[in-house]
């Protein structure tokens, strides 16, 4: 198992003051355009790339929500540059490497510095690989795993009745998620962050994907195969011309039904 840094235990401390709720875990996303997801469900595996935040290889999930945005401002026009969201059995948890509060690029590209101060590190808000953490964590903020899925940030109570002043990174955290700044207006804010070191088969720990519709209905082949895997393929509606936000507000309302559907949330 590749070693992350522990950073400063008050995070961990303050998760860990709560009790497990008991949930089952949540199964994993990871989400990537069609031309990249392609590539994935040809090769039969995701790999480790290059990271610039840990200076390793790693693969990186998130826990329940289809959080991850893709790249670029402007209207998609093309299927290539669609989002595809793979969901993966919670299972794979288990192997986590590290597991973070928040989305650790953004943290390195200092998108939290109006409320994470600089001596703060990426390191002191790792939960390590508690898989029981994650829940505590959503109990703690969200209340409930649905107020998570939906990043509902009017769940989260005031930060001043649920931590002690001396409760710095809790503190911190908590008016981070309610108080997002110019240069972080997505929900990759609140979404828990996996990290696996190894190679991931798709094979057995693929339970679903969501597409545009139009892949799937022209029979990609590539889709065929992760369902003759087991795969379910779960499309959305493609329109071309339409800005990132309404396909990822197409991924969430399409891995909400699935979710339900399997009991998630």
């Amino acid at each position: 198992m590749t070693k992350f840094a522990d950073g400063r235990p008050d995070f961990r401390d303050w998760v860990d003051q709560h009790p497990d709720p008991g949930w089952p875990p949540m199964p994993l996303t990871h989400i990537t355009k069609a031309l990249l997801a392609a590539d994935i469900a040809k090769s039969g595996h995701i790999a480790p790339s290059p990271c610039d935040v840990f200076n390793k290889p790693l693969t990186y999930f998130f826990y329940g929500r289809p959080a991850y945005r893709v790249s670029g401002d402007g209207a998609i026009k093309l299927e290539a540059a669609c989002p595809c969201c793979f969901i993966f059995n919670a299972k794979l948890i288990e192997k986590a490497d590290a597991i973070f509060a928040f989305d650790t690029g953004a943290f390195s590209k200092r998108l939290y510095k109006h409320m994470l101060t600089d001596e703060m590190n990426v390191e002191d808000f790792n939960l390590g690989t508690d898989v029981s953490r994650p829940n505590k964590l959503i109990m703690r903020t969200f209340g409930s795993r649905i107020a998570y899925f939906q990043g509902d940030v009017y769940a989260i109570s005031d930060p001043t009745t649920t931590t002690k002043s001396y409760d710095f990174h809790a503190r911190s955290y908590l008016n981070l998620l309610t108080s997002p700044g110019r240069n972080e207006p997505d929900d990759r804010i609140c979404s828990i962050e996996i990290i696996l070191a190894e190679q991931i088969s798709l094979k057995d720990t693929l339970f679903a994907i969501i597409v545009p519709h139009t892949l799937w209905d022209d029979g990609a082949p590539w889709l065929k195969k992760l369902q003759d895997e087991g795969a379910i393929v779960k499309p959305y509606c493609f329109v071309p011309g339409r800005h990132p936000d309404y396909y990822q507000a197409q991924l969430e309302a399409a891995a909400k039904e699935l979710y339900e559907k399997w009991s998630v949330i």
